[in-house]
């Protein structure tokens, strides 16, 4: 998931809630730390830093001889108000988490599922049917295996935030477990199908996973989560950049996209360091970092005595420093935001075109008739994708899209050397047409059939480049 340290941070939160929440009390044993780190797919270090702040802070005692055991007492009624604070708090953000496994997830479980060698679905099969693992440790076993296999680091930073806010708490509720015992799950039952090769039960099965769990956390709601008085709501997010350290990358995306909208033109130049910092509210410093990311992937050019120039996409491609490993990673966000969306975009494109009513229609005809006239045809998927994280009909589809669709802008030293001759223009053009055809006549299965086309040839393009880079991106078996 990134760092040691953001994995020490969720090792850490799974704990407390399952001691808080009754799944540990009193006297009860953790997993050694050993044990924790095969369960949790973590190291060894990580854990033992998570355990020493339970300890510190109370919630657990550490001996060579017994381990980790629980050292707080709560009683029932204590349980019961750790469980109703937390639920209450996320209502709106866990009810619709729960409708958007589907659309996000559906489709990308199947493809990993369907590439999962014999090897790799015994080994799922023999770690998570273990009568004594508890549902959440089985559960994201089974997560971690099989999205694991796309080799997206990207995408296990969205799936253990997932199971942070969502699948942990809600399977650390005793009274949930029973409706998950793995011995009467859809999710063992898809093993089964993988052997079997039957890809449309399998989808099936897959999909009635993800509607079982979204039914039985709305009746969870309904019969023990009781609202009372209105609360202020804990939202869903997901920044894939946390790390204060990380915080010029945040900023470059914030640069980048007030380019693509126009707020700063090729030709132009930057507000200077002290003005910038002073609109961002960071350190003259972090702009100074920032910028010089920017200028290594050739998006701008430090000017002596000028300031900081904003580069044509023509001068891109000779401006951009492929050697510097920070370039490298960002590149390979790209290709890894670029696959997620690729592997999910068809079913959550056609939910929110579906949703859309006339004055939202009109905002996908106008900024497509506006690409046509300024005759910017290649940018339709890109327009596409970022209307979609306004007008997705539920709202964490809105966050996760927005955090991918900025991270698309790292692209641009890619785009900058995608050759672009008449025929491509063509094809271009013939797209954007296609996709104003569906939204006139309501065809929703064909606009987004066209967009996850465009998507997988977007990636097969930035996969070839960055394999002649010697960038590692995501698997490729898509």
């Amino acid at each position: 998931m990134g760092s040691e340290m953001e994995l020490q941070q969720v090792i850490y939160h799974i704990f407390v809630t399952q001691i808080e929440f009754g799944t540990y009390r009193l006297g009860d044993r953790l997993p050694t730390i050993e044990e924790a780190g095969q369960l949790l797919f973590v190291s060894p270090d990580t854990v033992r830093s998570a355990y020493l702040r339970l300890k510190k802070e109370g919630y657990i005692t550490l001996s060579k001889h017994i381990g980790a055991a629980v050292a707080v007492q709560f009683n029932e009624q204590e349980i019961n108000s750790h469980i109703l604070s937390y639920f209450a708090l996320r209502k709106n953000a866990m009810l619709d988490l729960s409708l958007s496994m589907k659309p996000l997830f559906a489709h990308i479980q199947c493809v990993c599922l369907k590439n999962a060698g014999p090897k790799l679905l015994d080994q799922i099969e023999s770690i998570t049917s273990q009568q004594e693992c508890l549902a959440s440790y089985s559960m994201i076993q089974y997560m971690l295996h099989i999205y694991g296999s796309l080799e997206n680091d990207l995408l296990m930073r969205l799936v253990w935030q997932v199971f942070m806010f969502f699948q942990a708490p809600f399977l650390s509720v005793p009274q949930n477990i029973k409706h998950f015992e793995w011995k009467d799950s859809p999710l063992l039952h898809t093993l089964q199908l993988c052997r079997e090769q039957n890809w449309p039960a399998l989808r099936t099965s897959v999909e009635a996973f993800q509607d079982r769990l979204a039914s039985v956390l709305y009746d969870f709601y309904e019969n023990n989560i009781d609202s009372g008085e209105p609360v202020t709501q804990t939202a869903f997010h997901w920044n894939s950049y946390k790390k204060a350290s990380q915080l010029c990358y945040t900023l470059g995306m914030e640069i980048l996209t007030d380019i693509n909208r126009g707020r700063y033109t090729p030709g132009s130049f930057l507000p200077s360091l002290e003005k910038m910092a002073k609109e961002k509210q960071v350190s003259v410093s972090t702009i100074r970092r920032t910028l010089s990311l920017l200028n290594s992937i050739g998006v701008t050019k430090s000017v002596n005595g000028h300031g900081t120039k904003i580069l044509h996409k023509n001068e891109i491609s000779e401006n951009c420093d492929l050697t510097q490993p920070a370039v490298r990673r960002r590149l390979s966000d790209y290709a890894q935001s670029l696959q997620i969306l690729f592997l999910s975009c068809r079913e959550v494109s056609k939910i929110t075109v579906a949703s859309l009513d006339q004055e939202a229609r009109l905002q996908f005809i106008k900024r497509l008739t506006l690409l046509r006239r300024l005759q910017r045809y290649e940018l339709a998927v890109y327009g596409i994708l970022e209307l979609i994280t306004h007008f997705a009909p539920l709202q964490t589809i809105r966050v996760v899209y927005g955090e991918l669709f900025r991270q698309l802008l790292w692209g641009y030293p890619l785009r900058s050397i995608k050759e672009e001759n008449e025929e491509s223009k063509k094809s271009c053009l013939a797209s954007l047409d296609h996709f104003l055809e569906c939204l006139s006549r309501s065809d929703w299965e064909g606009f987004s059939a066209k967009l996850e086309e465009l998507l997988q040839s977007e990636l097969a393009f930035t996969a070839e480049q960055l394999t002649a880079m010697g960038i590692r991106s995501s698997h490729p078996f898509i």
